[in-house]
């Protein structure tokens, strides 16, 4: 039971990666620039060059991955682009609705397939 356990955990991390991986390209490849997002309609040229620099958005995608990998493994997961907020914050208001949404949704899973 235990070396099943164990070889789950060991498949888990070549799974994370590929999962972070694949997430973090796809973020970079979608159209449209976070900093120009933030900025605003109305910003200069060197106001969204400075949020690029400021985002570390200017770097080479490597070492961008680097930092994000780094950081998560230490429990900080950075700003969001569009909220403008941390992202652990913006997880943190979510999680009660969340919570209740899948609690409610336990119960009245229950409450039809028991009798069904």
């Amino acid at each position: 039971m235990s070396t099943q356990i164990i070889r789950r955990l060991l498949t888990l991390v070549p799974v994370l990666a590929v999962v972070g991986i694949v997430v973090f390209v796809l973020i970079h490849v979608a159209p449209g620039d976070p900093a120009a997002v933030m900025a605003g309609s109305d910003a200069t040229t060197e106001r969204i060059e400075q949020l690029r620099h400021h985002m570390g958005l200017d770097r080479p995608l490597p070492e961008q991955f680097w930092t994000w990998v780094t950081r998560a493994l230490r429990g900080d997961l950075g700003d969001s682009y569009f909220l403008a907020q941390p992202v652990s914050i913006s997880l943190a208001q979510r999680m009660e609705p969340t919570g209740l949404l899948t609690l409610y949704a336990l119960l009245f899973s229950i409450a039809i397939g028991i009798p069904a």
